[in-house]
């Protein structure tokens, strides 16, 4: 891992000890949660279909099973830190069900709810794309009866480019830096993750 990487982890294992400041929520538990094992993780990664993004997984290892971080804090796998009653892989699987509401609401594959920010709000972190970019959705104005292009454009309009990466997002929180607006992701992300793009 590199050395970018390592001292982002301790720089989060110093910030998770601090459990006044391990969220911007507060809704935090008084002691920190433990890392994960690697078994544990290993059974995350054969529920969900796909391994772990290594930085995100370093961090479930190394800092521990949720509870901290931006908003809400970083969700936790099995026996760690849950959020509105879901752990990360029954949060991904769950999203991986919406189509079953509308056949248009299909959740692109390897893109983790990480962090929750309220009002049914997740920042998802894409592990789809090396650079890991950190997508928020937002599920409050869809509406499962639509169908066709007003489906479509209903669903695209649920997802935003926060504009960082994984890493940068977690440093920026650290440095007490504010999120930049969230844009619309451009037309590339949403051809190859929600299968359309929206128009002009």
């Amino acid at each position: 891992m590199p050395a970018s990487a390592q001292d982002l982890i301790q720089r989060l294992q110093q910030r998770n000890a601090d459990r006044e400041r391990a969220t911007d929520g507060r809704i935090h538990p008084r002691k920190t949660i433990a890392p994960a094992a690697v078994e544990e993780l290993q059974g995350v990664e054969r529920a969900i279909g796909f391994k772990l993004p290594e930085l995100l997984r370093a961090i479930y290892l190394e800092v521990g099973n949720g509870g901290f971080g931006p908003e809400y804090g970083i969700i936790g796998t099995k026996g760690g830190a849950q959020l509105d009653g879901y752990t990360l892989e029954t949060c991904y699987l769950n999203m991986m069900h919406l189509e079953k509401q509308n056949a248009v609401w299909k959740w692109p594959k390897r893109l983790l709810p990480l962090a929750n920010y309220g009002c049914g709000m997740w920042s998802c972190i894409d592990g789809e794309y090396p650079k890991l970019p950190m997508m928020l959705w937002d599920p409050n104005n869809l509406d499962s009866k639509l169908e066709g292009a007003d489906a479509r454009l209903n669903w695209g309009n649920s997802f935003w480019d926060q504009g960082r990466s994984f890493p940068m997002w977690l440093d920026a929180w650290l440095a007490g830096n504010s999120e930049p607006e969230p844009k619309w992701p451009d037309s590339s992300w949403m051809k190859r993750r929600l299968g359309f793009a929206l128009p002009n």
